[in-house]
């Protein structure tokens, strides 16, 4: 079974400082190892060096971090495949993240794509304002197709290293260590007035290539794309 497990630092209570790297690359390295890891961002730069990208009525909008909309940001990610449900929660609780933010544990469909060039790699995060309506089954289906056309042009390109789509009404979990204590607790979570409904690691020469792709994201048209740059990835 696939999942995605989103490093997720609470603004105000936690920050990048609370997390060793070096502990996040060597968990990173045990889960490949073992070969579960699919994907991973391990670390992103600061949430103030990214961008938010919204495309209406065929019009392009960019704007610059940091986002007041939300309590929390994605600090990383890990996409990993495991026998089951219990098997990513027990790789959720040793996360060095559950320990300073939280790890959110999301069911998905991730793929592969493209191989490393040594270019700086950015996440692409797909963002829906929570509460918003659902589309019909017609609408999903084109919309998904659209999003896989997209992945598959980026990929010929050399761009896309894999994503995934995570389908909000799948069941989340958030998963905290707090004094040798595990919690996992079941989504839905009202910190945050968005939800992430997938994502794309992508390579780009630069920022302004990585905003470039961002606008031709087929999801910019229904929410947000949120550009942050890969920490590891800078030369």
């Amino acid at each position: 079974m696939q999942f995605v497990l989103l490093f997720v630092d609470r603004r105000g209570e936690s920050g990048e400082a609370h997390v060793d790297a070096a502990e996040i690359a060597r968990c990173a390295a045990e889960l490949r190892q073992r070969g579960a890891l699919q994907l991973s961002a391990e670390a992103l730069r600061p949430e103030s060096e990214g961008v938010r990208v919204r495309v209406r009525d065929g019009r392009a909008g960019v704007a610059d971090g940091p986002f007041a909309e939300s309590r929390e940001l994605v600090a990383g990610l890990f996409a990993i495949d495991v026998a089951d449900r219990a098997a990513a929660l027990e790789i959720a609780a040793r996360c060095p993240f559950a320990r300073a933010g939280a790890v959110e544990l999301r069911p998905g469909r991730v793929l592969r794509g493209g191989a490393a060039s040594g270019e700086p790699q950015f996440l692409l995060v797909y963002l829906l304002d929570r509460g918003a309506p659902i589309p019909d089954e017609a609408r999903i289906r084109q919309g998904m197709a659209e999003m896989n056309a997209f992945a598959d042009d980026l990929e010929r390109k050399g761009k896309y290293l894999g994503g995934g789509a995570l389908p909000p009404q799948l069941p989340a979990a958030r998963v905290e260590s707090r004094r040798g204590k595990t919690a996992v607790t079941d989504g839905p979570f009202a910190e945050s007035k968005e939800v992430i409904a997938g994502f794309a690691l992508i390579q780009a020469a630069g920022r302004e290539e990585a905003i470039a792709i961002a606008k031709t994201v087929p999801h910019a048209a229904w929410g947000a794309i949120e550009v942050r740059e890969v920490a590891q990835a800078r030369r």
